[in-house]
Formats: structure tokens, C-alpha cells, sequence
């Protein structure tokens, strides 16, 4: 859970969002653990690193990814990987265990989904509000609740979206972390960076995978020590 929520703020810190996830950590520059020091750094520009070669494309990168779910790595944050048009969404939601959904500029009431399971794990508003249900007073089969399939939530999204009050919370869809054990999402693949967290004992590396049309461009690994 540590690795996830890591993964989490340093891709919100990226995108310069303000936001908390579902442990309402605090946003730091670099970790999320004041004891923690950069001890070095390496860029890997040729072959490979923990298996994801350079020069591959998105997709084969992403297998050799999910291969690391044996090192206990389980959560890939997709930088930039945000959308307008929901409609485009209908398939891609189930994949993803973090969303949020906001104005274009921003707001305190911009809604933070946490799925685990396949199901709704946490919705947070960004201003650090918890909630059991958005919008609090809708009904059920048109509003986010705890528990929700994810299946369930693109026709959910479609029915909110539908009411005026919460329509302009759909103007950025992000889907922000995503659930190694889904399967491929090939928008994947126009993203800049894609990245995640590997700890072992009380060494951490930050993995970052650089991409470029649609395939691997160099990887950057900052070590870190608790």
C-alpha cells in the first residue's frame, strides 16, 4: 500500500494538482517520508532495467511491467493521461484504480475515486472531504458509491454528467494510476512518462519510463534510502 500511495503523490506532484489520496497523505516534493534522502540516480538509455527495454514499445513495456507483480510492484501512474470526452472512457475506466474528475482549472470540489478490487474503495473531494456517495443526495443508479463495481461507473458518469449542477466536473477525466494486473490500455502509449515505486527493505526506487511515439525511450531511476 506504501508503494501505491508513493506512486500516487509523486504523479500528482508531477501534474502540479493538489489533491489527497485515499490515506490523505500530504503532498511532498519528492517521497512521502520526511526521513527519506536521495542517494543517486541512473538514466538507462540502452538494453534494459528490471526488464522493460528501452526502445520497445508501450506495449511490450507494459507486459514487462506486469511482471513485477512478484516483486510486489502493483500500481503504474500514467502522466497526462486525461481526457474531455467520456464517451471514449466507456472501456478504458475498469482498468484504472485512481480517477479524478474536475473543472479545468481546478477546484476543491474536483472528485478523487479510488477503485481496489474492481470495486469503489474511496471518494474523496480535493479538498480533503470524505465522502460515502457524489453526489450526496442523487440516487443510486446516478451517483458514485462505496462499494460500486467499476464496471457500473461509466453509465453512472454518463447519468451525473447529464445533471447540470455536476456536468462541468467532466471537463478533465484523469485516470491516473493504473492496476498492473488489467489488461493493456494502448492510450497508453501517447503519454510522456510513465511511473511507479519498487521498495525493498528500506530502499526505494523511483522508476520513471520516458516514452516517445509510442515507445520507450529511456528510463530514469532515483534510489532513495529511508
Amino acid at each position: 500500500m506504501k508503494n501505491r500511495v508513493t506512486g500516487i503523490l509523486l504523479l500528482l506532484t508531477a501534474l502540479v494538482t493538489s489533491c489527497q489520496t485515499d490515506d490523505k497523505a500530504e503532498v511532498t516534493p519528492a517521497n512521502t517520508s520526511v526521513t527519506s534522502r536521495l542517494i543517486g540516480t541512473d538514466s538507462i538509455a540502452t538494453g534494459s532495467f528490471l526488464g522493460i527495454p528501452v526502445h520497445a514499445e508501450a506495449s511490450l513495456a507494459y507486459q514487462a511491467i506486469q511482471e513485477l507483480q512478484s516483486k510486489g510492484v502493483s500500481y503504474l501512474n500514467i502522466v497526462g493521461n486525461v481526457s474531455s470526452d467520456l464517451e471514449q472512457l466507456h472501456n478504458r475506466i475498469p482498468l484504472y484504480s485512481y480517477i479524478l474528475l474536475d473543472r479545468n482549472q481546478g477546484t476543491d470540489s474536483g472528485i478523487q475515486i479510488t477503485l481496489e478490487s474492481g470495486k469503489v474503495k474511496s471518494i474523496y473531494l480535493n479538498s480533503g472531504a470524505k465522502l460515502t456517495q457524489w453526489p450526496s443526495n442523487s440516487r443510486p443508479e446516478s451517483s458514485v458509491r462505496l462499494g460500486d463495481n467499476s464496471g457500473d461507473l461509466y453509465e453512472k458518469f454518463v447519468r451525473i454528467k447529464a445533471q447540470s449542477s455536476y456536468g462541468n466536473k467532466f471537463e478533465r477525466i484523469m485516470l491516473l494510476t493504473k492496476d498492473i494486473s488489467s489488461s493493456y490500455d494502448r492510450v497508453m502509449a501517447q503519454s510522456p512518462q510513465w511511473y511507479f515505486v519498487n521498495k525493498t527493505g528500506s530502499l526505494w526506487d523511483q522508476i520513471q519510463v520516458y516514452l516517445k511515439d509510442g515507445r520507450v525511450n529511456y528510463i530514469k531511476v532515483s534510489h532513495y534510502k529511508d
